[in-house]
């Protein structure tokens, strides 16, 4: 029996939290790591957890995975194998699944891509940031333009016939030229799906320790949202989509897993401090490794107890809000409705649609954010938070 995606069907997210060195703008949670013996430890508890919540949710269907880091393509093309392998051993991924890893473009090789494609992983990100080397070396990136290049290039002789290249924006030292240089090297190469994103320099980061010394200067809003507005009108005139705040697609290959975050679906995390929304919970792994591989070799999750999230219904109303915003196309009251069983109108004031007029707009019953609204959407997300 064939089985085929439909809306209740969950995605998978593993984490992979290692690279070969940690960028200068990174605070996710990821640690710098070079030993082979590690890394297969980490991918043996990793398979272990994911036995682990086979056995919780054992009926839930997949049609997404979604392997994220870090880096995932850090470890071994047979560790990456068995992972996969381990997947669809334990859950039931449907026929057609999009299925994505997350490389470094230092990170990869024929055999690599080979291996990832002959285990079924069939969409591939490439964190390429920027085309200019003298970018990547304010970001700490560990490749250069031309690693970049031969990623993207690798990957589509591998046969690879959706690949996503993340570009970031708003670094010290990037002019408006360089970043349109970027976007436009990144439009010639023609990957199905571009993200862009605008750094954020967060504390902890040595972005942020620099900033504080004075030895480097952010960006300014303005010049960051010249640049954001630049990259969209040239990859709308490139004929891609842009459907999320940060991503755009040619037609047909938005990213179905990231889709779901956006429209209120459940997904399933598995590895280092890796969150889930599922079976009505929102819940987090540990994020110390000592802790995560303690539960793992007891053959519990590895989550606890102050780790599950105790939102209201109130709490959960504000979350689809904010994320369904995210995309371009907004969203339909009346599922939010279904979904919650209340009028949208009894939960937030009909005023705050004047307050937000030219920020949001209706259409119909569909929500979204305006042009302008792109600018402050965190902001307008936070009046329904």
């Amino acid at each position: 029996m064939t089985i085929t995606s439909s809306d209740n069907n969950i995605g998978l997210y593993v984490h992979v939290p290692f690279c070969l060195r940690k960028c200068r703008y990174c605070d996710f949670l990821s640690f710098e790591c070079r030993d082979d013996r590690a890394l297969h430890q980490y991918a043996n508890a990793l398979m272990r957890e994911i036995e682990t919540r086979y056995e919780e949710w054992p009926y839930k269907v997949v049609d997404t995975v979604y392997i994220g880091g870090g880096t995932p393509s850090i470890l071994s093309e047979t560790d990456m194998k068995h992972i996969m392998e381990c997947i669809t051993d334990n859950f039931t991924v449907v026929d057609g699944s999009e299925i994505t890893i997350e490389v470094n473009p230092a990170t990869i090789d024929e055999k690599k891509l080979e291996t990832y494609l002959a285990a079924g992983i069939n969409r591939i990100s490439i964190g390429t940031q920027s085309f200019d080397n003298s970018i990547l070396n304010m970001l700490g990136r560990v490749h250069n333009k031309n690693d970049a290049l031969n990623a993207i290039r690798l990957a589509k002789k591998a046969g690879f016939k959706n690949i996503n290249v993340d570009m970031m924006f708003g670094i010290p030292g990037q002019t408006l030229k360089m970043w349109r240089d970027s976007l436009r090297q990144c439009i010639f190469l023609r990957p199905e799906h571009i993200s862009l994103y605008s750094l954020q320099i967060e504390e902890g980061t040595p972005f942020y320790q620099m900033m504080e010394k004075g030895t480097i200067d952010p960006v300014s809003e303005n010049v960051d949202r010249t640049m954001y507005h630049d990259a969209l009108d040239m990859l709308e005139n490139a004929g891609y989509h842009h459907y999320e705040i940060s991503n755009a697609a040619l037609p047909g290959f938005e990213s179905r897993h990231n889709l779901k975050y956006w429209s209120y679906k459940e997904y399933l995390g598995m590895g280092l401090g890796a969150s889930s929304f599922i079976g009505g919970y929102r819940f987090k792994n540990t994020s110390s490794m000592l802790e995560y591989v303690n539960f793992i070799k007891q053959g519990l999750p590895p989550v606890k107890k102050e780790d599950v999230e105790n939102y209201s219904l109130r709490d959960e109303m504000g979350i689809y809000v904010f994320t369904a915003l995210r995309k371009r196309e907004g969203f339909d009251i009346r599922d939010f409705e279904e979904t919650f069983g209340t009028d949208f109108f009894y939960v937030y004031d009909p005023m705050l649609i004047t307050k937000l007029r030219g920020l949001i707009k209706m259409d119909g019953f569909v929500m979204k954010l305006t042009d302008k609204g792109l600018d402050v959407s965190n902001q307008v997300m936070a009046e329904f938070v």
